[in-house]
């Protein structure tokens, strides 16, 4: 059957690219309109995230659709959690402030400033990954921060690059304001690679506990896989020392003369 010109553009790689393009947009642009509020800042990038993990790992053709979906479902907890950072950034602001400027007339020791600094890496740890984790996971607010913390000290290296990837992605849009329109979700993009690393090793550890048994078979197998495996080496190795001996027996010694047929 001739395909039909409309099946020819839009099987074509340049439909393809165009629509990817349009999905980066589009989600890009919605991350920063829900955004605006700040309160809602949270829900936003959960739902960019989820659009995102849909469309790479469930291969979802509808990624405005689940952006939507997860913007709505998420809307109350990620505002609770989004209020609960900020809140946590300007105390934590306004102690670093007195303890670097005083307050009326009141000056704090000089040890204390360092401390000041210290309590900001709960937030630093928290943040990169309490929506990601919002976005995937469904828990209280409480075990969402725990756990988000707990993933963020256990890979302080993703951490770390994470936040490189957000510090230029904000100076990037800084610099260049139409690049609003794709730099959201480059910047989700990369640090999900990151985190879906994390994510998949940790529910391989839960797997593991809740079903050790499963586990324990798989072993046992590859323990007698690599068992069969040695033992046909060794069984080869037989037969080649054989073969070996065998020649060597054929092979006739120095001291003997070579037969006349040999030698012509």
């Amino acid at each position: 059957m001739k395909e039909s010109s409309y099946d020819r553009i839009t099987n074509s790689r340049f439909y393809s690219l165009g629509d990817k393009l349009g999905d980066i947009i589009m989600l890009s642009f919605f991350w920063l309109i829900c955004s605006l509020p700040i309160v809602t800042m949270g829900p936003a990038t959960c739902a960019l995230y989820f659009a995102m993990h849909k469309r790479f790992a469930d291969k979802s053709e509808t990624p405005v659709r689940d952006y939507w979906r997860s913007f709505k479902g998420n809307l109350g907890q990620g505002i609770v959690l989004n209020i609960i950072l900020l809140l946590y950034a300007g105390v934590t602001g306004f102690n670093i402030f007195v303890a670097w400027k005083g307050f009326n007339g009141i000056k704090l020791p000089d040890w204390y400033l360092p401390v000041a600094i210290l309590l900001v890496l709960p937030l630093v740890f928290c943040v990169p990954y309490v929506f990601p984790y919002l976005a995937r996971f469904k828990n209280s607010t409480k075990n969402t921060l725990f756990h988000s913390f707990t993933f963020a000290t256990m890979y302080a290296g993703h951490t770390l690059l994470m936040w490189l990837f957000m510090i230029l992605s904000l100076a990037v849009m800084i610099a260049f304001f139409p690049s609003m329109l794709f730099m959201p979700f480059v910047c989700c993009y990369l640090c999900r690679r990151l985190i879906e690393r994390d994510f998949g090793f940790a529910l391989l550890q839960k797997e593991k506990r809740e079903h050790p048994e499963r586990f324990r078979e798989e072993e046992d197998e590859d323990d007698e896989e690599e068992y069969y495996e040695e033992y046909e080496i060794d069984e080869e190795d037989d037969e080649e020392s054989d073969d070996e001996s065998e020649i060597e027996e054929e092979t006739p010694s120095d001291d003997e003369e070579p037969s006349k047929e040999e030698e012509s």
